[in-house]
């Protein structure tokens, strides 16, 4: 079927369109209610858990990293079988949040860890491509992001797109913190030559 819909296209033009395309609908199909409501739910989590299995996984682990700069007690649950999941994710409370990824074909691991947290009393943020599917009904706030298959790829710019607006706004709101965590980080890195500088004759 991919092969039939691509045909003698230049592939990249019609991926990059195709992305462009989910972006949009992405853009009117995201509720600024749910939005403004996880940002908040977020900055008062006692922990922030993330959860993202298979193909979501790099959505979980690039949110977890920017999201580590601001709060200290933050979990990135990828990559793991549901036995292993449930184990990391045993303590949640109503006191957390938990931030979980699912698009088609739903992971059921990822469906059933939002039911058990949800249970728990934590406040369950979905991040899916609809509030009908298995994630967003088990969710308290659901941000809907478009991600059609291309081929045998899942595309992720959407949702990494909705991703990037959750870390701009909530480093928004800790604007003095962050501040004072790069101070120190640029102070480690340059101590440690952690990055590479660049010639200042270049």
């Amino acid at each position: 079927v991919a092969n039939d819909r691509i045909g003698d296209q230049d592939i990249l033009s019609m991926v990059i369109k195709s992305d462009i395309e989910k972006l949009r609908r992405t853009g009117e199909l995201v509720s600024r209610d749910d939005f403004n409501a996880s940002v908040k739910a977020v900055l008062g989590a006692k922990r922030v858990y993330i959860i993202g299995t298979r193909s979501t996984a790099p959505l979980a682990n690039f949110l977890g990293y920017y999201i580590n700069y601001m709060f200290n007690n933050v979990h990135v649950v990828s990559g793991f079988s549901a036995g292993e999941m449930f184990e990391k994710i045993v303590g949640v409370n109503s006191e957390d949040v938990v931030i979980a990824f699912s698009f088609p074909r739903y992971s059921s691991a990822t469906t059933k860890g939002a039911q058990y947290c949800r249970s728990t009393g934590a406040t369950v943020i979905g991040i899916t491509d609809n509030r009908e599917s298995p994630l967003g009904l088990s969710s308290d706030h659901v941000l809907c992001a478009k991600s059609d298959m291309v081929s045998l790829v899942d595309s992720l710019v959407a949702p990494l797109s909705v991703v990037n607006a959750l870390i701009v706004a909530i480093a928004a709101k800790r604007e003095k913190e962050l501040h004072r965590t790069f101070e120190s980080l640029e102070r480690i890195w340059d101590q440690y030559h952690v990055y590479e500088k660049r010639d200042e004759k270049e």
